[in-house]
């Protein structure tokens, strides 16, 4: 379908101008934090409350989002986007406020380190710890059961290599993932990424310098940097992957989605018509996103209310 009207008005938006790879990386974040501000303020929650996570580095920060109502899913890491260098607890916000508010779970938002100061793996190693701290919290997971991962564009990543990374460790369980606008491949340059790769909001060469500031050197086929290139997927926690039709990331969120459900994972993929990349977390820059968001998180309820 064509880009929605209120899409359309942030690609205009967003083209005018240098784009946030194009300055230098503290301008990047400031403007980054003055877009965060537009997003708006989200659904109203029970409370939230800042705390700090303990890990092998030093600690983190997070915010913990409570519903007005008593939680009806297991808590849920959130890990935010920004290419691994930009963005921190206010990116997430509006959105962190709306999953808590409509899945009616407790979500915490994570402050992981960043790049360039802190290249691949700090970010793995922030959310790995980050998942063992909530799984043996006992006043976030009384139950002791296993928690859920929730990301968007690079924190989707975080997401899914810490999703993929339970199957292997005793120090925490994933019960479910989802995946918002994932930047699940860093080797996939193919099909939708070459189609939008340029006047869609975010184009690949901002994914590409995001990529080389994250990961200089690396492998990029490492699942702990791309985990839509892992070759064993048995076992992954189940999945709701949600893509965007005018994301140069699509085709490989869902290739990614097709490749859990043919190794036997509980897996769908929602993809949103009109959207462009990680439009869930713009809020009220794309006012028809909403009803998306609201969409997805019932999707979201579904699935981890009837995963064993």
């Amino acid at each position: 379908m064509p880009l929605l009207p209120g899409v359309q008005r942030l690609i205009d938006m967003a083209s005018d101008g240098p784009s946030l790879a194009e300055v230098p990386i503290e301008v990047a974040r400031t403007r980054l934090d003055a877009m965060s501000a537009a997003f708006g303020p989200g659904d109203p929650v029970g409370a939230t409350a800042e705390v700090d996570i303990p890990t092998p580095a030093g600690s983190l920060r997070a915010r913990v989002y409570h519903p007005r109502e008593t939680p009806e899913l297991p808590p849920a890491l959130y890990f935010h986007g920004g290419g691994w260098s930009v963005g921190g607890l206010g990116t997430g916000d509006a959105f962190c406020r709306k999953l808590t508010a409509r899945a009616r779970g407790v979500v915490v938002n994570v402050d992981y380190r960043l790049a360039p100061e802190h290249p691949h793996p700090a970010a793995v190693e922030d959310a790995l710890a980050a998942a063992a701290w909530l799984y043996g919290d006992p006043a976030l997971n009384p139950e002791g059961a296993g928690i859920l991962v929730v990301g968007d564009s690079a924190g989707g990543n975080l997401a899914a290599v810490v999703a993929q990374e339970s199957r292997t460790t005793a120090d925490f369980d994933v019960r479910a993932q989802l995946l918002l606008c994932a930047a699940v491949n860093l080797t996939h340059r193919e099909g939708s990424y070459q189609d939008f790769s340029k006047g869609y909001f975010v184009s690949i060469s901002e994914f590409e310098h995001w990529i080389s500031l994250y990961a200089p050197g690396r492998d990029l086929a490492d699942p702990r940097l791309s985990p839509g290139a892992a070759t064993e997927l048995a076992g992954i926690p189940p999945a709701l992957v949600v893509t965007a039709e005018y994301d140069p990331l699509r085709d490989a969120g869902e290739a990614y989605g097709r490749a859990l459900r043919e190794a036997g994972v509980d897996a769908s993929v929602l993809r949103i018509e009109g959207q462009v990349h990680d439009f869930p977390v713009l809020g009220d820059l794309i006012p028809e996103g909403d009803a998306a968001v609201h969409t997805l998180a019932e999707h979201w309820r579904t699935l981890v209310l009837t995963s064993p």
